[in-house]
């Protein structure tokens, strides 16, 4: 059998001259920690506006991931939130700790907190409950049921716990009682008022 060497063509193939002109696109996989759909549209939106390297953003929060499709040489990759982190170890690494910035929250005064808010049966409680955990900011709580009372310490700021528990649970907040303490104060007593969980 002879071989035909004759249909192979001189010079660079007509993929590699497309491949050339064409930008080559990469696929980066981040996971992040999304916990509604107002917090997927605001991180899509945000990731939408990090530059014109981007050709796609899907944002899914029930696998917890967010997919960036950009340009191959990208600026954009470099500029992802801190928040974000990468999802698997075969994905491109990014340097994400230059935008790292402090959390304000760890700077602020501690403080508790007294409110009233009507919590009528054990699902109130448990909704309540879940709402305050998910503040990193505060650190104890007590939920009392009979008096309608909800107690918190932490470092926060108080008008936006209570307007944040108004939004959630959809009732009126009424703050009873703010009491602030200065770090010198309880450096020297060394005793900082701890709720005990009274279930």
């Amino acid at each position: 059998m002879k071989s035909n060497t004759s249909l192979a063509l001189p010079g660079p193939s007509l993929a590699s001259v497309e491949s050339l002109s064409m930008p080559v696109f990469q696929e980066v996989v981040l996971a992040s920690d999304i916990r509604c759909t107002g917090c997927q549209r605001r991180l899509a939106d945000m990731i939408s506006k990090l530059g014109a390297d981007i050709e796609s953003v899907v944002v899914s929060a029930s696998e917890k991931k967010v997919t960036l499709v950009c340009r191959y040489p990208s600026t954009a990759a470099a500029k992802v939130p801190s928040r974000l982190v990468p999802a698997s170890s075969d994905q491109p690494k990014i340097d994400l700790s230059s935008l790292a910035t402090p959390t304000s929250w760890q700077e602020r005064q501690y403080c508790c907190m007294v409110m009233r808010l009507n919590v009528d049966c054990n699902g109130c409680v448990r909704k309540v409950r879940r709402i305050l955990l998910n503040m990193k900011a505060i650190e104890t709580h007590l939920i009392e049921k009979q008096q309608c009372r909800v107690s918190v310490c932490g470092r926060f700021i108080p008008a936006d716990v209570a307007i944040k528990l108004r939004k959630k649970m959809n009732r009126r907040v009424e703050i009873l009682e703010i009491q602030e303490f200065d770090e010198t104060t309880t450096e020297q007593t060394d005793q900082r008022p701890m709720i005990t969980a009274a279930y």
